[in-house]
């Protein structure tokens, strides 16, 4: 007499498919365990370089905030003498850092304090282009690069700067007073229209600053 056939039920079939999956799975390790070892050797090797690396790094941005402390100690009380060399040994032995980048900014107004301006503008400019963060300091550091232009007699110069720092933080209770730069500097350059044309944007675009006044004022003068 024929036993009747067992019925293969969904759970016999699942299983029967995570036996194979597994076996399958074992081959396949077995026959890669090389390609595998190497695998995780390297991503071992690139965790071990990026915990490192971030453990350096802490530990270079401890160092350059000890360092950018001691300048600034300095810096407040206007040593500038002694501000400089120690701002200058920050921003070449910890420039990557934040507090390397500040040091730059402060190195480029302890230059300027001094008269140096080409050093002041170039210091400014590498804080400027590499800086991401405090909009006021940003602005000052893009200011103080017309600045420098305008103590080098570069009018016209200065007047584009000033007016590019203006247009970049327009929406800022900044932009009216570099305008009236910018107008002041193009007046100087013998630009008298584009001087009147900045000082008519005060006017219209900050009605509510402080600087409206003083464009008023300099504008009657055309």
């Amino acid at each position: 007499m024929l036993k009747p056939r067992k019925r293969i039920t969904k759970k016999t079939l699942k299983e029967d498919k995570l036996v194979t999956f597994y076996f399958k799975a074992q081959t396949w390790v077995d026959q890669n365990s090389k390609t595998l070892l190497i695998a995780l050797a390297a991503f071992i090797a690139v965790l071990a370089i990026v915990i490192f690396l971030n453990f350096t790094h802490k530990k270079k941005e401890a160092g350059a905030s000890v360092e950018l402390a001691k300048a600034m100690r300095a810096y407040q009380e206007s040593d500038y003498q002694n501000a400089l060399p120690l701002l200058n040994n920050l921003v070449e032995n910890y420039g990557s850092t934040h507090s390397g980048k500040l040091g730059a900014f402060y190195l480029a107004n302890t230059f300027f304090k001094n008269g140096d301006f080409d050093n002041a503008q170039k210091y400014y400019k590498k804080f400027a282009s590499g800086f991401k963060g405090d909009e006021v300091i940003l602005s000052s550091a893009m200011a103080g690069i017309a600045a420098c232009l305008e103590q080098k007699n570069d009018y016209e110069g200065a007047a584009r700067q000033y007016e590019k720092t203006a247009a970049r933080f327009s929406d800022t209770f900044i932009a009216p007073a570099y305008f009236i730069k910018a107008g002041r500097c193009y007046s100087l350059a013998q630009n008298n229209e584009k001087a009147k044309q900045l000082y008519e944007k005060i006017i219209k675009d900050y009605p509510e600053s402080k600087e409206k006044d003083d464009a008023i004022l300099l504008k009657a003068l055309f």
